[in-house]
């Protein structure tokens, strides 16, 4: 039997939801999906995805390199690459390397037609999803999404910011997280950030938890450790008003 892609579970408690991001301007929502949906979502991305590598450091606007690409590096290219966001972080700077499969990206420039990523951004851009961001954030200028396909794995890192691009009208940012069983130690915290440098508040990868915050607000992505495994996936992004 073949699963659902995407579907919103019908317990969600939409007032809840909206009254705590309304007070700290962040929430977690757990079991955000259709148990199907989240595991459908889950096998694409460990087993149907072709991941490729994104990253930036001081000075340079960030790269991605494309999964065929990132096979045919050197080992001692992926080094250089990896090193060069590692040394912008080491100097307080911001900087991030994970794996990522853009889905803006593939979808318009038609990468993998009727990859099952090119049909859960059509799902995220649909009234189902777009409804539920305007309810629960009392934005009703949300008119889109968009998304990347996220992969956390040891060595992978993103650093302090606070998602601020005024042109691409982000309002809500978002982390659907897929991550089984993730423990403490194996990093990849969703961390939130006061002006101290404190971490006021993080979030554990979770499966099926959707994360959602509003713009701006400083965050990052605690460093995955070298004895962490393989698993921190996710789809990330904004609903944007223009």
């Amino acid at each position: 039997m073949t699963r659902t892609l995407f579907a919103l579970n019908p317990g969600l408690d939409r007032p809840a939801i909206a009254a705590a991001l309304r007070a700290h301007g962040r929430v977690q929502v757990r079991q955000f999906l259709h148990p199907d949906a989240a595991e459908s979502i889950h096998e694409v991305l460990s087993r149907g995805t072709d991941w490729g590598l994104a990253g930036a450091a001081t000075g340079k606007s960030g790269a991605h390199i494309r999964g065929p690409e990132l096979r045919a590096m050197t080992p001692d290219a992926r080094a250089r690459f990896g090193l060069e966001a590692g040394q912008s972080a080491s100097k307080g700077d911001f900087g991030f390397l994970y794996a990522q499969y853009p889905m803006v990206e593939a979808y318009v420039q038609g990468w993998n037609p009727g990859h099952p990523l090119d049909l859960l951004l059509e799902h995220l851009n649909a009234e189902p999803m777009l409804g539920f961001a305007r309810d629960v954030s009392g934005i009703a200028e949300i008119i889109k999404a968009d998304a990347q396909a996220t992969l956390y794995a040891p060595g992978h890192f993103l650093t302090v910011h606070d998602d601020t691009v005024v042109e691409e009208g982000r309002r809500l940012a978002y982390v659907l997280s897929l991550a089984r069983d993730w423990r403490p130690d194996w990093g990849g915290h969703l961390n939130f950030i006061d002006d101290d440098g404190d971490t006021i508040e993080g979030f554990i990868p979770r499966f099926n938890a959707l994360n959602l915050f509003t713009v701006p607000m400083r965050h990052n992505v605690g460093a995955v450790p070298p004895f962490a495994p393989v698993g921190r996936f996710s789809i990330t992004g904004w609903f944007r008003d223009k």
